[in-house]
């Protein structure tokens, strides 16, 4: 199976790629000021062009848990990459993680490595590393990785 995290932004949208269900790598960053329904289309057409099996689109709740404006642009993303993907005739399954925390965690990565967050596209493709992973952990703790791959 393949699965591809998604760290959606109005003005870029990361893009992280799992051959193996286990470990997550950055794969690119995609230019979103063009708007959510081109921003959809072109992470549908890599969808395509990757074979996913699967989506992970972070979550953006509020440190509480509340879900504020974010989510619900969020969602609406996800619903245009759904109806693109549907008119594809491409049929995926699709989930949500929560990404509290993943931009912090990427901001200190790139800090880390001597890279400026602000100059580097580089870190909108490891918050999606980071929610990507994170899913992929909870369902091997769950069972469901080992048992998608027997099927």
């Amino acid at each position: 199976m393949i699965y591809l995290g998604i760290d959606y932004g109005d003005s870029r949208t990361g893009i992280a790629v799992s051959y193996d269900g286990k470990v997550a790598l950055p794969l690119l960053t995609i230019d979103s000021s063009m708007g959510r329904k081109m921003t959809a289309i072109a992470v549908g057409k890599l969808i395509r062009e990757k074979k996913a099996d699967t989506v992970v689109i972070g979550y953006p709740k509020n440190m509480d848990g509340s879900s504020g404006s974010r989510v619900a642009v969020t969602e609406k993303f996800a619903r245009a990459l759904k109806t693109f993907l549907e008119d594809s005739q491409y049929d995926i399954n699709i989930f949500f993680e929560d990404e509290r925390l993943t931009t912090k965690a990427a901001e200190r990565i790139l800090r880390d490595t001597g890279r400026n967050k602000q100059k580097d596209r580089l870190g909108d493709q490891i918050a999606a590393s980071l929610i990507l992973e994170s899913f992929l952990k909870k369902q091997e703790a769950e069972g469901n990785i080992n048992e998608q791959k027997e099927q």
